[in-house]
């Protein structure tokens, strides 16, 4: 969300995201995409957005997806990683999944030289993330 409505953090995402933190890929759960729809939905009725303005920014929610990010997709494996992370870890639904899902990306890149880096403002996720050896952009 970050990236399209102006929140805490907002710059560094933007910065990552351009590659001035050296990300050469964006990698996210398949989920990520509805979670930042329904995320952009929800501000309007908290009015953080008008009404008027969710159909620009789905548009450009849409076209960054398409055009900037890799899809990790929401298999069995991811799933049932999401479960036993919740069992190592106290985290909610949408951050268990997000956390296997990044364990699936750097599964599938372990023939990288790069690391995989695993960006989130939760507390909690960012602990578990770092407990798990991913490092946390600053």
């Amino acid at each position: 969300m970050k990236l399209f409505v102006e929140e805490d953090g907002s710059a560094q995402v933007r910065a990552l995201a351009k590659g001035g933190g050296g990300a050469a890929v964006l990698l996210v759960s398949r989920l990520g995409y509805t979670e930042a729809s329904v995320s952009l939905a929800r501000m309007v009725h908290l009015g953080r957005i008008l009404a008027a303005d969710l159909p620009h920014h789905l548009g450009i929610l849409e076209r960054y997806w398409e055009e900037s990010i890799q899809e990790v997709e929401l298999s069995e494996d991811v799933l049932r990683d999401a479960c036993q992370l919740a069992q190592r870890f106290p985290l909610r639904t949408y951050d268990a999944i997000h956390l296997a899902s990044a364990r699936e990306a750097k599964r599938i890149l372990s023939w990288l030289d790069g690391e995989v880096r695993f960006l989130a403002f939760d507390a909690g996720l960012v602990r578990a993330a770092r407990a798990l050896g991913f490092a946390i952009p600053r």
